[in-house]
């Protein structure tokens, strides 16, 4: 068999599976929510309605028209621009930098973290707990609430909610696709930090597929928390938004 003969997915690299994922979960998340989502060559659109710019994304495996996906988004509408590569300056096109990212990488593992005492943590399979857990993410992220589409539940996007005693404090998104974990929307109540719990909920979301390796975009605050689980920094990603 020579490389040529390799499926395209499998021998792609992981930055391109992970754009993809991302790609993925962004439309997935967009069709469950009743918004608009198109795939066309090198680039992924998905407009889910929402107030948070992170839940409206393209998703771009070369180099941007910022025309074009501007034109998808109706005026008003916040979204982000997701890029594994560096832009050219996409200001004059009406967004914003919001910086580059460390794109992380978990080989795949099993693997067991113990949460903090008091703390639980659970896959969210009932509306109510969906509900929750969209609480955590806006309180704690912070961003504009915007609930999950409880259809979204039992597919490959899954969410994870941490407890302490009793208490919905920390949530983290996994979504499963082209072959790795896809880990998203990590976020701690302010009064919860700093005890692990975070971590905790991290890992939960990251063995969603012990089989498959984890991505994820992190903050530069974050990075040292993603290595203790194992991930390492592989690249610095682009990601452009209008607000």
């Amino acid at each position: 068999m020579t490389a040529t003969d390799v499926p395209l997915l499998q021998a792609d690299t992981l930055t391109p599976a992970a754009l993809r994922a991302t790609g993925d979960r962004a439309v997935a998340w967009a069709e469950a929510a009743g918004g608009t989502a198109v795939r066309e060559p090198g680039l992924v659109l998905a407009d889910a309605l929402s107030p948070c710019l992170f839940l409206n994304v393209a998703v771009a495996e070369g180099p941007p028209d910022v025309e074009r996906i501007a034109a998808f988004f109706p005026p008003g509408r916040p979204f982000l621009l997701v890029s594994a590569a560096p832009t050219v300056d996409l200001t004059p096109g009406g967004l914003m930098l919001m910086g580059h990212p460390p794109f992380m990488v978990r080989a795949a593992a099993d693997g067991v973290v113990a949460p903090p005492p008091g703390v639980t943590v659970e896959e969210v399979t009932e509306p109510a707990s969906l509900e929750e857990w969209d609480r955590v993410l806006a309180d704690g992220y912070p961003a504009p609430h915007s609930p999950a589409p409880p259809a979204l539940l039992g597919g490959p996007t899954r969410f994870w909610l941490a407890r302490l005693d009793g208490r919905p404090v920390a949530a983290a998104l996994s979504h499963t696709a082209h072959d790795v974990v896809s880990v998203e929307a990590v976020a701690t109540l302010p009064d919860a930090r700093g005890r692990g719990i975070g971590t905790a909920v991290t890992h939960a979301a990251t063995v969603a597929d012990p089989a498959a390796p984890a991505v994820l975009i992190a903050s530069d605050a974050g990075v040292g928390v993603y290595r203790r689980l194992g991930y390492l920094p592989v690249t610095r990603w682009t990601l452009w938004f209008r607000p």
